[in-house]
């Protein structure tokens, strides 16, 4: 993939992405917008493009969860205990969550989605998730400018690559700590309804 070829061809369209891209998949937005900073794109514009493309999709995100209190069965299932101490670990640790949301992929829409869903404070959302945005989108861009002045012409072959191998390893490891957390759970379960002899 030759993005300076793509950036010197159509450089709005890459800049479209970059706005667009976040709303589809955020890890792979930031690693094409710093990429295409380091290969003939203004990496200013890239850089508040991104940020701009972030802040959107999250928002969006709270306000899919603030919306899916017009459906009956989502008011019902907020009721549920479990739910409800949910409700309290996210208001009560706001900042903590959406800090981790931001750094932690995979974590994103979920608790993007219950920061509206549980009614958090719009404000303090979009503080956090623009605050957030910047100094992701910042320490992403740092890296790769550093590396692409150490590597040269390789950097723009191989860091992107790099970057989204590390993306899908760490969702890779969410999800079997997730799928044997499930399995441990329902063992447990399943003992405890076993009768004792």
């Amino acid at each position: 993939m030759d993005f300076a070829h793509l950036v010197s061809a159509s450089p709005w369209g890459v800049y479209l992405l970059i706005i667009i891209t976040p709303f589809i998949q955020e890890d792979t937005a930031v690693v094409g917008a710093a990429t295409a900073s380091i290969s003939g794109a203004n990496p200013v514009a890239c850089y508040l493009l991104l940020v701009l493309g972030i802040t959107g999709s999250d928002l969006f995100k709270y306000w899919i969860g603030r919306a899916s209190h017009t459906f009956a069965w989502t008011r019902r299932m907020t009721q549920r205990p479990d739910v409800l101490a949910a409700r309290e670990r996210v208001l009560k640790r706001l900042g903590m969550t959406l800090v981790v949301a931001r750094f932690v992929p995979g974590t994103r829409i979920p608790l993007f989605v219950a920061s509206g869903l549980f009614h958090a404070s719009f404000g303090r959302v979009a503080a956090y998730v623009i605050g957030t945005a910047f100094i992701y989108a910042g320490i992403i861009f740092a890296v790769f400018h550093a590396l692409g002045a150490a590597m040269g012409e390789e950097a723009r072959r191989t860091l992107p690559f790099v970057a989204l191998g590390i993306v899908v390893l760490v969702m890779a490891i969410q999800f079997v700590h997730s799928a044997l957390a499930r399995r441990a759970a329902l063992r447990l379960s399943a003992a405890s309804r076993e009768p004792m002899s």
